[in-house]
């Protein structure tokens, strides 16, 4: 393909539009296939610097599809976790710029059965009904099958989750090495009887164990492996702590699956007589904005929930556009907040000082 024009000038491309008109490329891609879900102000932007530019227009002169309606619906897996409302709030910046609206259901987050059934299939047949251009689905649906036989054709984009079965693309953090960042950080800091709380309540979860599961070993702490079962709630956390601390064993510190498990843990130790981090250090994982709270202040992994929502919400716009395009996987590199919880304890403390 000829990259220059008859003078030898270089062919002005969609990244230079995008870049005059201070706008995303997805976008000038919709204004160029005249997809009526753009703002006018910003498709006469993108209009004005493509003539600018000299960039052929021919295609945004078609006529407007009147049967899109111009709106996302948004599947959330679970209304009370935070990072997945956090995604959600991201993703919807983004849609606003493209001038796409959302519609917002939440999905059963007890385990598979028929309850889980209906409520899925009830929530997809909804977002179907008032036919949504596409489908977001925020966090891991436990009834992926149901899921699957209630989606149809539409378009889909699973984020913060898995898309397991799904024909979507999936745009997550990389759960395995955000737990390999918590456990080379505490054996950094001298611990070594390290305990999990988590592996339940869905993919992710699994994830998360595994990646725990993984570093242990890769630090020679095959026979320190221990996990309590957790799902993301605060309840679930404390109750899987105080399970471990009867136990007797002389655990210095604590991953939780998520921020909420954490605060659990966190509540457990202090009723357990004990004091973190000097006793036990606990981190959570989202590193939301329960995490950051000063009486808090938890050690937590960070997935980059604003990547993972505007990457999420650039995939939903694309894939309206081009709606059988192969499905993508996106996998975002996640990084560790340090906080109270696992700051020096008495084993690191040790250790630095070569006793």
């Amino acid at each position: 393909m000829n990259e220059h024009d008859d003078s030898g000038r270089r062919r002005p491309t969609i990244r230079d539009v995008a870049q005059r008109a201070g706008v995303s490329k997805s976008l000038v891609s919709l204004v160029m296939r005249g997809q009526p879900m753009v703002r006018e102000e910003k498709r006469s932007r993108v209009l004005a610097a493509a003539e600018e530019l000299g960039y052929p227009t021919n295609a945004a002169t078609r006529a407007m599809s009147s049967t899109k309606s111009t709106t996302v619906g948004i599947l959330i897996a679970d209304l009370h976790n935070p990072v997945l409302v956090d995604v959600v709030g991201w993703v919807e910046e983004v849609f606003h710029d493209s001038g796409l609206g959302t519609v917002l259901t939440g999905a059963t987050v007890a385990s598979s059965g028929p309850t889980g059934h209906r409520t899925v299939s009830k929530a997809i047949g909804a977002l179907r009904a008032l036919r949504v251009d596409a489908i977001l689905v925020v966090g891991s649906v436990l009834d992926a099958e149901t899921l699957i036989d209630s989606a149809g054709n539409v378009p889909m984009v699973v984020a913060a989750g898995q898309s397991e079965g799904l024909r979507a693309d999936n745009v997550r953090n990389d759960d395995e090495l955000g737990m390999r960042l918590v456990i080379d950080y505490l054996v950094a800091h001298g611990h070594r009887s390290i305990a999990h709380v988590g592996g339940q309540g869905g993919w992710v979860a699994h994830a998360r164990a595994f990646g725990y599961r993984s570093a242990m070993r890769h630090h020679g702490l095959e026979d320190e492996i221990l996990i309590a079962d957790s799902d993301f709630t605060e309840d679930a956390g404390y109750r899987a702590t105080a399970k471990l601390l009867r136990r007797g064993h002389a655990l210095t510190a604590i991953t939780a699956v998520n921020d909420l498990a954490g605060v659990g843990a966190l509540s457990a130790i202090t009723d357990a007589g004990l004091s973190v981090p000097d006793d036990v250090a606990v981190t959570g994982y989202d590193d939301t904005f329960i995490a950051a709270m000063r009486q808090v202040s938890l050690t937590s992994v960070n997935p980059d929930v604003p990547g993972i929502g505007a990457l999420a919400a650039r995939c939903i716009v694309e894939r309206i556009g081009e709606p059988n395009k192969e499905p993508e996987e996106h996998l975002l590199a996640p990084r560790l907040t340090i906080r109270f919880s696992a700051g020096t304890s008495t084993a690191s403390s040790n250790v630095s000082e070569g006793r």
